[in-house]
């Protein structure tokens, strides 16, 4: 089972009526083009990644990174994907960009510090929106593509998400709108963790109630998104977790795929009438440390793809508080970036 972002971008939007404050924290943007894939997240930073010709035993990938803001800078880095098969570069690697040699460059890694120098950037942001040969070349001279296929769309797609397109600091579409009316960078927003209250003797009993799970269904409506629970014949098999006085936090089997698995959680008193509310019916689990719902999906089995959500309580509610990709599915376990569309600072 493999569930699209945008639909854990939908489930985690869930109102819960009984538990809400603030409004919750909404992503931001994602778009794909070819060899491309851009991540806009809640404050404005967009990430933009390249990779190799999907059929071109290229194992590279190259993201362009820019906060939000008048006059933000363009960061790229590199990275050199690993698959157990392929061959990796060896020895020196240079940058080439229609032929003209840029020097030397090396693999980022996970060191978000570690980045091109700012004249390789430069040539390779001219050079984006056209027609554009991008080589790595190592000391044998075998030469690792990153495409140019979809680029100028992605970085027009992040302009414009960054209200940049008519302004000189625009990546394509260049004009003489004043900068300073890009608009600012958003803070990361805080969240805090709440306190959950210690289990009651009663709770273990709750997850075997019939009447529970059938007040689970009703939440449920004309939605197949958790068959599990519905098909299922025997003793409910619910987890119960105490939030509070009187609301407890329920999971429940939704759906179980070839290399995915979904979990339900909802919010629900802990006696009639429960009250039900949705949480989300796309999580794998809960860490009771973190007070963290979590989820995570491959794209394909082998894991070059991954999608995840995160969920905080705080107090009140679960607050969404991480929504990412790790970008395009090219091969590479655990793919070459985590791209995020939402982004907070739990404390």
């Amino acid at each position: 089972m493999y569930r699209p972002l945008s639909a854990l971008i939908a489930s985690l939007l869930l109102p819960l009526a009984s538990h809400a404050g603030n409004t919750p924290l909404e992503p931001g943007i994602e778009f794909v083009h070819h060899d491309w894939f851009l991540a806009c997240d809640n404050t404005g930073t967009c990430r933009a990644a390249g990779y190799g010709p999907e059929n071109a035993d290229s194992l590279l990938g190259l993201m362009l990174e820019r906060p939000g803001g008048p006059g933000t800078a363009v960061k790229a880095r590199l990275r050199v994907g690993e698959d157990g098969e392929s061959a990796m570069p060896e020895g020196e690697m240079r940058l080439q960009v229609n032929g003209r040699d840029l020097g030397a460059v090396q693999d980022t890694g996970a060191d978000e510090a570690v980045t091109l120098r700012p004249a390789q950037v430069e040539t390779l942001l001219a050079a984006l929106p056209g027609r554009a040969r991008i080589e790595v070349v190592d000391s044998r001279g075998t030469r690792w593509p990153i495409s140019d296929h979809g680029a100028a769309a992605v970085l027009l797609k992040m302009d414009e998400a960054q209200g940049r397109v008519g302004t000189p600091g625009a990546l394509v579409r260049r004009g003489t709108r004043a900068e300073a009316s890009v608009p600012a960078a958003a803070a990361k927003p805080v969240i805090m963790r709440g306190v959950l209250a210690a289990t009651r003797p009663g709770d273990s009993v709750l997850g075997g109630s019939k009447a529970l799970r059938d007040a689970l269904i009703a939440t449920l409506g004309d939605s197949d998104d958790c068959p599990r629970l519905i098909e299922y014949t025997g003793t409910p098999e619910m987890v119960i977790q105490r939030l509070d006085d009187s609301h407890v936090l329920v999971q429940a089997l939704c759906q179980m795929g070839a290399y995915n698995f979904s979990n339900g959680f909802w919010i629900t008193r802990d006696q009639p009438p429960f009250a039900v509310e949705v949480v989300t019916l796309e999580a794998e689990g809960f860490s009771h440390e973190e007070r963290t719902l979590y989820a995570r999906y491959k794209g394909r089995g082998i894991g070059d793809c991954v999608s995840g959500s995160d969920w905080v309580w705080d107090g009140r509610r679960f607050q969404p508080s991480s929504v990412f990709s790790t970008g395009l599915c090219r091969g590479v376990p655990g793919g070459h970036w985590t791209l995020p569309t939402l982004v907070s600072e739990v404390r």
